[in-house]
């Protein structure tokens, strides 16, 4: 596991950005269900337990929609938990480390980079969904009960130009080859200067 440094937090003037700072500590949040319908809820409401999803996985996971025909077979979404948890960065670097859990009770095969977004509780996908960073680490075998994990990365407030994008009521994540999404409430990740990317699947 990494060590993590804190989002300072802030956003632009324009249209995506929010008032105020972020929390001094990440949350791990509430994992919903896996999402394969759109929903919709009342900005003005309560916040639902779950967050609505789009209606189509992304087209490209980075990996094959299932393992080699001698391993275990993909993890899918309602077999899996997530957690996230940031930390340590540096020189403006930050980084929060979403972690997988098989919750399924059979060995599953993660390979390949996550489809991850943030999102408002309407659905509405805030500024882009994370670019891949750097090459896939293959495929990795989970043990029912183990993890595996991935690396978010941004940037501190005024390292870059873009300022910070409105900090997201959900992170919605696609493991790699599936076309159903995880959810995870009140995920605490703030996005600055336009860089938001993911690594591949590692242990």
């Amino acid at each position: 596991m990494m060590s993590f440094a804190l989002v300072a937090a802030g956003c632009n003037d324009d249209g995506s950005g929010s008032e105020g700072a972020a929390s001094p500590a990440a949350h791990a949040g509430t994992t919903g269900p896996a999402q394969t319908s759109p929903e919709s809820s009342d900005p003005a409401s309560s916040p639902p337990e779950t967050a609505p999803s789009s209606p189509a996985a992304p087209s490209d996971s980075g990996a094959s929609s299932g393992a080699d025909a001698a391993g275990p077979a993909r993890c899918t979404a309602d077999g899996l938990g997530m957690s996230v948890k940031q930390g340590d960065g540096g020189a403006g670097q930050v980084y929060y480390e979403l972690t997988f859990v098989n919750k399924s009770g059979n060995s599953c095969t993660l390979n390949g980079f996550p489809g991850v977004s943030l999102i408002q509780r309407d659905g509405q996908v805030i500024g882009a969904p994370a670019k891949r960073d750097g090459a896939s680490h293959g495929a990795t075998v989970l043990a029912a009960g183990k993890t595996a994990h991935v690396v978010l990365h941004t940037l501190n407030q005024g390292i870059a130009d873009g300022g910070c994008w409105k900090q997201g009521d959900y992170l919605r994540v696609y493991p790699p080859g599936s076309k159903e999404a995880l959810t995870l409430r009140d995920p605490q990740i703030r996005v600055c200067g336009d860089r938001f990317t993911t690594t591949s699947v590692e242990r």
